[in-house]
């Protein structure tokens, strides 16, 4: 099977380049090892990838999710670009109800963030909501299809070779060959990229690691915030590390989900449009970075997971604050006498101080001492600490225009390329490397 174009991954760098190209005259085909969304068995695999699929949180600022310079952006290009994802998100049926938009309140939010020696990066906010961007995704994939955009899902891209100016794809018991390549697994599929880089001769280099866990309490204290900003981004640096430990995908009135990576499990949150619970849930991220001679942060990262994984007998570990401050396992008794009834729905009690790092769980304890000068209440024995989570944005590609590297007609996007960290910088690069290979095509 030959197509001009071939995209491996159909996450929102994947189906925002399918959007570029089709009705191009290129003829272009998406392969995912998930299904269709309205045939999703994942929450990491498929059509609309895991965040484009399980919550549809939109960060509308250059100031959250990238860095414009690493893909050749200005920041007035990037407005464009992220002014173009929302359009498009708008168009195939999500509400326009927007967050972050009150200079006033946003003014009054960062000068008690700063009091509390906590940085706020405010920016304009949209949440799609779980049951709305699955919507939204069907929507967009039925269209592609219907523009004759070939999907072969189900099915994992296994290899890839160049030879003779042309890519040849492994997929299944077929092969894919192409022109040019784009190249967007997401996170889940940042490993396999790795090695298929290294393969081709242009391999990443090791960038950070963000290691932790999702922090779940009371609805009620995080109110104020939401009024504000619904997933208000807040920053510490830890007294002990001197560390930078982050808030990311906050779920008001959420839930803490698993997601299987088949070695390891991690823990995810997502917020229902209208199945509501009592808690609030926000990922909390230690910011890790490796220098020599250990610099290998996905190696890192995984004997985390799978260490944490096994001490969990294959579930994630669930600890209340009380338990990991005072120096004690939570056991299943614990668990049930809490304030905080959990949202996951198989986990093990455990001791997080046996599954994570040492300076890790000292970070994380620190932030929360702080953020609870923000949100008080947050450090409260009653607070639910789910691991691990870890997000694996560490392998980072050089990228040329449009993000192809120097293999050319072979491009990266999305998160996996390490230029990315949610939808809309993913849906952003996924565009440039399309109106990058369009452009070539033209000539």
């Amino acid at each position: 099977m030959r197509y001009d174009v071939a995209v491996v991954g159909a996450g929102s760098a994947g189906l925002f380049a399918a959007l570029e190209l089709a009705g191009s005259g290129l003829s272009t085909v998406l392969v995912d090892k998930g299904l269709a969304p309205r045939a999703r068995t994942s929450n990491t695999c498929g059509v609309g990838g895991a965040g484009a699929y399980s919550d549809g949180k939109l960060n509308l600022t250059p100031r959250i999710g990238g860095d414009p310079e690493a893909i050749g952006c200005s920041v007035g290009e990037l407005d464009e670009l992220i002014t173009h994802v929302d359009e498009v998100f708008t168009r195939y049926g999500a509400p326009a109800q927007y967050s972050g938009e009150d200079p006033e309140a946003l003014g009054e939010l960062r000068q008690s963030a700063a009091q509390a020696g906590v940085e706020f990066i405010a920016g304009r906010q949209r949440h799609i909501g779980t049951g709305r961007i699955r919507e939204v995704i069907d929507a967009i994939y039925r269209d592609l299809v219907e523009r004759g955009v070939r999907f072969e899902l189900g099915v994992a891209a296994e290899t890839i070779h160049h030879a003779k100016d042309q890519f040849t794809i492994s997929v299944g018991q077929k092969a894919i060959v192409a022109d040019s390549v784009l190249v967007a697994p997401g996170r889940v599929g940042a490993y396999w990229l790795r090695e298929v880089a290294r393969a081709l001769g242009v391999g990443p280099s090791f960038g950070p690691l963000d290691v932790g866990v999702r922090a779940e309490f009371p609805a009620e204290l995080y109110d104020p915030i939401e009024r504000v900003m619904y997933d208000a981004k807040l920053r510490v640096r830890t007294p002990t590390y001197d560390d930078m430990v982050r808030t990311f995908c906050t779920n008001p009135r959420g839930f803490v989900v698993q997601e299987d990576h088949g070695e390891f499990v991690l823990v995810n949150g997502h917020a229902e449009n209208d199945l509501k619970s009592g808690n609030t849930n926000f990922a909390l991220l230690v910011h890790i970075e490796l220098t020599d001679p250990v610099e290998d942060t996905t190696e890192y990262g995984r004997a985390i997971a799978k260490l944490s994984t096994t001490i969990g007998g294959g579930k994630p570990i669930v600890q209340r604050m009380k338990d990991l401050t005072q120096g004690r396992r939570s056991t299943a008794d614990r668990i049930r006498r809490a304030s905080v009834h959990p949202t996951l729905e198989s986990f093990t009690p455990g001791d997080l101080s046996m599954a994570l790092p040492h300076r890790v769980v000292v970070d994380l304890v620190e932030a929360v001492d702080v953020l609870d000068r923000l949100i008080p209440g947050l450090s409260s024995e009653g607070t639910l600490l789910c691991a691990p989570e870890i997000k694996f944005y560490d392998t980072r590609y050089a990228v040329g225009l449009g993000m192809e590297t120097a293999l050319p007609g072979f491009y990266v996007a999305g998160d996996a390329s390490g230029h990315s960290r949610g939808i809309v910088f993913a849906a952003v690069t996924g565009v440039l490397a399309a109106r990058r290979i369009r452009e070539k095509a033209a000539r």
